[in-house]
């Protein structure tokens, strides 16, 4: 009944609206392609919308201490598309075990110089193994309006997150899923560590952004010159609460109740930033300069822990875009409060070079403070303080060679004074560093029927091993297509091919949404195969997927984190439509 009211829901949203014969594919913010799932190298612990960890290594890993790391990652902001039409997008998409996913985004323009975006997604899962459901709403709003002479622009927005996911714990014994004589066996009846846990998570930021625009000039000399102040201000508060109850025994720690645990830890945040920029364009080369100052305040709250922090920063940005380079410049330090004496530069820099190649080079450091949480922390299952955390300092330099259909990408990651989690330990600190590098090489092919990419990338991890990813990981992606008649109808028909090298499993530590090291459970090598036909008909798109179609044809042995199994074999069926008014 549900999905029936959802698909009816879609059809009679449609009809409102009607496609435009003269403006096709226009571009609109598909926000589900934002979504981890997305990502070959996402390995999940259940459905769309649950638990996840990459096989790829990110700098995102680095900092993961210098952001509120218990927090889920944010869905990315709304872009402001300018366009004169109504655009309209919907994606729905079905599955198994329940599995929903439902996509609306509209932009339109009041006026000349008032405009309006709003999205709305939700995702849904009954999930795989029992207490492993997902219900996640993520809502956004913007609102644009323009002065007559377009020298004060004003931005205002709202975002809104609400994340549920039940946690299981994992499976109590691994074997009865290693073991597994057929596919078909039910996976809800395995045995669990924790059928009475979940996590809740409540997002919502307000923002007002203004710019002004104060002079502009022109000359045969200096063609033009732009001169711009921003003030923006944002207020958002976080939080998440995670309960669970009669499984006091799986935890080796219990500090405020045997029987149960409701951990609730808040953050109210208020933003403002201040930016002067001069943007000038002289012969073909377009060059900016800002200097910009950052105040922060942050309360937080966790049980008896209730904290008020401040951050005041300034910041310089350059940049130069010419037609055959860009170069762009960034730093921050911050001058008082919590992370004083903190900084960071960092240095893009793309040539196009000779015979179509271009060539990208980009230099990053970062010192920071551990977040306040990972020195002070307090709840049922962990309770630490170690202000004697020391300040972290990360670095990284990357750089791309572009030829064509081909491209080489090599990185290198070093991180000094690194924190890490142990199972049933406080976080702790590495006096040494580790470093990363990581190449890859990918390459393009495609004529008018057949489209096919593939990837190889090498992870070589020195010193402490504290990220516990493979050394190889790759992907080949095959796409052919079946009719194309112009505009009319276009089936395609693929395959995707996910492979990895061993590494051993870290465990994943639900209570504060943390990965933490383990070497108890080495995950072998293992590839998986996904099956996606594809029709279009103008501006609609339909669907359907099979994803780890070879689930059960090598064993049993394909695990996302310790006691956690990725999903079996599973059907997917959707629908995308992007139209104007």
């Amino acid at each position: 009944m549900k999905n029936c009211i959802t698909i009816i829901f879609i059809l009679v949203f449609n009809s409102a609206f009607s496609s435009s014969d003269t403006l096709r594919n226009p571009f609109v913010w598909r926000q589900m392609s934002l979504f981890p799932d997305s990502n070959n190298y996402h390995i999940f612990f259940g459905g769309p919308g649950s638990v996840f960890r990459s096989l790829s290594f990110s700098q995102n890993v680095f900092l993961t201490y210098d952001n509120h790391f218990i927090f889920s990652r944010e869905q990315s902001d709304m872009p402001y598309i300018k366009n004169l039409s109504p655009i309209v997008d919907v994606q729905y998409i079905l599955g198994d075990e329940l599995e929903q996913n439902l996509s609306l985004y509209h932009n339109q323009s009041i006026s000349d110089k008032s405009h309006y975006a709003i999205s709305f997604l939700k995702r849904s899962h009954d999930g795989y193994y029992a207490n492993q459901a997902t219900n996640n709403n993520f809502f956004q709003l913007n609102y644009l309006n323009q002065s007559f002479d377009s020298s004060y622009n004003i931005l205002i927005g709202l975002k809104h997150h609400r994340i549920y996911q039940q946690q299981n714990g994992g499976l109590s014994n691994d074997s009865l899923f290693i073991n597994s004589l057929d596919f078909s066996t039910n996976r809800k009846v395995l045995n669990i560590n924790m059928d009475h846990a979940y996590s809740s998570e409540k997002f919502w930021r307000a923002f007002i952004n203004q710019q002004w625009t104060f002079k502009k000039q022109s000359d045969s000399t200096f063609k033009s010159s732009i001169k711009k102040l921003f003030f923006n201000t944002s207020i958002e508060r976080k939080s998440r609460t995670y309960f669970d109850s009669l499984n006091a025994d799986l935890f080796l720690y219990n500090y405020n109740n045997s029987f149960s645990t409701n951990d609730t830890l808040s953050l109210d945040i208020l933003s403002n930033k201040l930016n002067y920029c001069i943007k000038s364009v002289k012969d073909s080369v377009i060059s900016s300069y800002s200097l910009g100052w950052n105040s922060q305040v942050i309360a937080q709250k966790n049980h008896l822990i209730d904290t008020l922090l401040t951050n005041q920063s300034t910041e310089f940005n350059y940049s130069k875009i010419n037609q055959k380079s860009t170069l762009k410049l960034y730093a921050d330090f911050f001058l008082f409060g919590y992370k004083k004496n903190n900084y960071s530069l960092n240095l893009f820099f793309k040539r196009k070079i000779f015979n179509n190649k271009v060539f990208k080079f980009s230099a990053n450091m970062k010192k920071y403070k551990p977040v306040f949480e990972i020195n002070t922390f307090q709840s049922n299952h962990h309770m630490w303080d170690n202000n004697q955390f020391n300040d972290v300092l990360f670095w990284n330099l990357t750089g791309l060679l572009s030829h064509r259909t081909f491209n080489l990408k090599t990185e290198y990651h070093s991180i000094s004074r690194p924190i890490y989690f142990k199972r049933f330990d406080i976080p702790q600190q590495y006096d040494s560093a580790a470093q990363v590098i990581k190449t890859s090489i990918s390459h393009n092919f495609s004529n008018n029927k057949l489209n096919i990419f593939s990837e190889i990338t090498y992870q070589y991890q020195g010193g402490p091993k504290i990220f516990q990813l493979p050394n190889w990981i790759g992907q080949l992606k095959f796409n052919y297509i079946l009719i194309n008649k112009k505009s009319n109808l276009k089936i395609e028909a693929g395959c995707n091919l996910r492979a990895f090298s061993s590494y051993y499993l870290p465990v994943y530590l639900p209570e504060i949404n943390q990965f933490s090291i383990s070497n108890e459970f080495l995950q072998q090598n293992y590839a998986m195969v996904d099956l996606i036909i594809k029709a279009i008909i103008k501006d609609v798109t339909v669907f359907g997927m099979v994803t780890h179609l070879n689930s059960g044809l090598m064993g049993y042995n394909y695990f996302s984190s310790l006691h956690y199994p990725s999903p079996d074999r599973y059907i997917k069926f959707g629908l995308k439509w992007s139209f104007l008014d």
